[in-house]
């Protein structure tokens, strides 16, 4: 079994949508978790094959709080949390299963979304930083993903920036790397602090291609997502929570760098759409 864990702010409509959605997939022994921060209460009257939790919590106001809720609410061995911007692929639970089946180790791998529509440049600065996240991990990748090695693949890409948006773990991994709930009052940041943190602990921490989702564009939504410079700013001040609460050492100076990199090619491409447009 796996719990799905949804976290949602005053989207309701993303609510219908990600049950819908998720009707579409090949393996309906799973659970959704939906933790509705919102004003109101959401009262679900779609029927699915798969057990639906609705915890409305309008006194947290925090993506992170709100998954730690879940995890205190569910008991299965594997964790999915999704966004409710995101639509997964069909295949997202099964492919999941896979993947843990026989890997009883702590294990937290991270999933492969069109978040931004990124430039050749920008693809190569993040390919080089993220060890290859874009690429194509080639026929040793799907030789070991046939023959269901996942634990000995090296292109498994391992690397310590993952999203929350699309993120699978096992319950071992999350007892031994609990949540940074110290992010309650910042949106962004925690989960590049939670995979830096596993990888200090010895969790091994992955992207998978196997693990895919699409993410909808915030016009479709009353209520938008932080976007544009606003965003950007905050992902100054995250990269320095990170570098702050990890401590200052070679190392977290170097990750800080290779983020800040990052943020400024993301701030000039801003500014390119901004002086185009």
């Amino acid at each position: 079994m796996i719990d799905v864990i949804v976290p949602t702010y005053n989207r309701h409509e993303a609510i219908e949508r990600i049950i819908k959605d998720l009707k579409n997939q090949t393996d309906q022994d799973f659970s959704l978790n939906i933790i509705d921060q919102s004003e109101t209460v959401f009262r679900n009257k779609i029927k699915t094959k798969f057990k639906i939790n609705i915890f409305w919590t309008p006194n947290i106001r925090s993506p992170i709080l709100a998954r730690n809720y879940g995890l205190e609410h569910t008991n299965s061995e594997i964790i999915l949390f999704l966004d409710d911007d995101m639509i997964p692929s069909e295949n997202l639970i099964s492919n999941i299963k896979i993947i843990y089946k026989n890997f009883k180790k702590p294990l937290v791998v991270g999933g492969i979304s069109n978040v931004r529509n990124q430039n050749k440049f920008e693809r190569l600065i993040r390919q080089v930083l993220q060890r290859g996240i874009y690429n194509d991990p080639r026929y040793f990748y799907f030789k070991k993903a046939y023959e269901k090695e996942f634990d000995k693949i090296e292109s498994f890409l391992v690397t310590p920036y993952i999203s929350a948006s699309i993120l699978s773990l096992n319950r071992i991994a999350v007892e031994k790397n609990p949540l940074p709930i110290k992010f309650t009052k910042h949106i962004l940041g925690g989960d590049i602090f939670y995979g830096m943190n596993c990888e200090k602990k010895g969790i091994r921490v992955c992207l998978s291609y196997l693990l895919s989702a699409e993410e909808i564009p915030d016009k479709n939504f009353k209520f938008k997502s932080i976007k544009g410079y606003r965003k950007i700013i905050l992902s100054f001040h995250s990269a320095y929570l990170v570098l702050k609460i990890n401590g200052i050492n070679i190392k977290n100076t170097f990750h800080f760098a290779l983020r800040i990199i990052l943020i400024c090619l993301f701030l000039v491409r801003q500014t390119l759409i901004t002086f185009i447009s």
